[in-house]
């Protein structure tokens, strides 16, 4: 009890996952379950024979012109349509996703009103969907986020990831940390590093390389977007897909890199409509 109770303590273990760890112990003593892994080498070898079934990863380089320099920007992305179809293909997933768009409504004492929980209770979902050519047809939602963070391991190294999840499961499914259920990272953007960054030039740059690194990683699903794709769902049917971005999330300094506005500084600062900014007080 001491030696397990101070390796959980170095490895900062939550109480998730000492009770998950103490519930496998168990039952390895009560002889249900045998355990062959001697060493983190067998450990690093088993994960990299499960990496093999997933959707890898692919290294795409980004070509972009700098003060008359050609410089190369490497991407490192997983193609959007080999992880759905990982995900569709997953018969743990396949009875909870869901396809059609619903209103829900609730009584507050006088009337009933409409509420959303779920991408598909909103206005938007709803709309796409009716505008799909076949009636059997759905759309296939993606959630993309992306923000620079710092990486856990060492604290000081940069990264700009993009993690995905996918809009027709459920929130406790879709938010959860369990493989192919929650969010998946799949792209590592670059990020530029040059001495002189505080040039007009610079800031070009960096939008340039983003949004052929991100074109990259829209480039498997930018045709299936507009023509579909056939898909026999869980219960028997012959559905129709449209692969559709519904949500991109990211904090002002990503939208403005999105939308290409230069920021507090520009005339119509928000990435989302044209107000100018000395007008944006005025909410009537």
């Amino acid at each position: 009890d001491f030696e397990f109770s101070e390796l959980v303590h170095k490895a900062a273990l939550n109480k998730d996952l000492m009770n998950q760890l103490l519930a496998l112990i168990q039952c390895l003593v009560s002889g249900e379950a045998k355990l062959t892994l001697c060493s983190d080498c067998d450990v690093s070898e088993a994960w990299a024979h499960a990496a093999k079934l997933m959707t890898p990863f692919k290294k795409h380089v980004v070509n972009a012109c700098h003060a008359k320099y050609n410089l190369e920007f490497d991407v490192h992305y997983r193609p959007l349509w080999d992880w759905a179809m990982d995900i569709l293909q997953d018969p743990h997933l396949q009875p909870h996703f869901v396809w059609d768009a619903q209103c829900l409504y609730k009584c507050n004492g006088e009337c009933f009103e409409c509420f959303i929980d779920e991408p598909w209770t909103g206005d938007r979902w709803w709309n796409i969907q009716s505008a799909l050519p076949q009636e059997d047809a759905a759309p296939f939602t993606f959630i993309l986020y992306t923000d620079k963070s710092h990486l856990l391991s060492s604290g000081k190294v940069k990264a700009y990831p993009i993690i995905i999840h996918c809009g027709n499961l459920p929130t406790h499914i879709r938010n959860s940390n369990h493989g192919l259920r929650g969010g998946q990272l799949v792209s590592w953007l670059p990020i530029i590093r040059l001495s002189q960054q505080q040039k007009f030039s610079y800031t070009n740059l960096k939008k340039v390389v983003w949004h052929q690194a991100f074109l990259k990683l829209l480039s498997t699903i930018t045709c299936l977007s507009k023509v579909g794709f056939a898909y026999k769902t869980h219960d028997g049917l012959m559905r129709t897909l449209y692969l559709i971005i519904l949500i991109l999330s990211a904090d002002y300094e990503e939208q403005c890199m999105m939308s290409l506005i230069r920021g507090l500084n520009s005339s119509c600062p928000c990435p989302i409509c044209l107000m100018p900014s000395n007008e944006l007080c005025n909410h009537n």
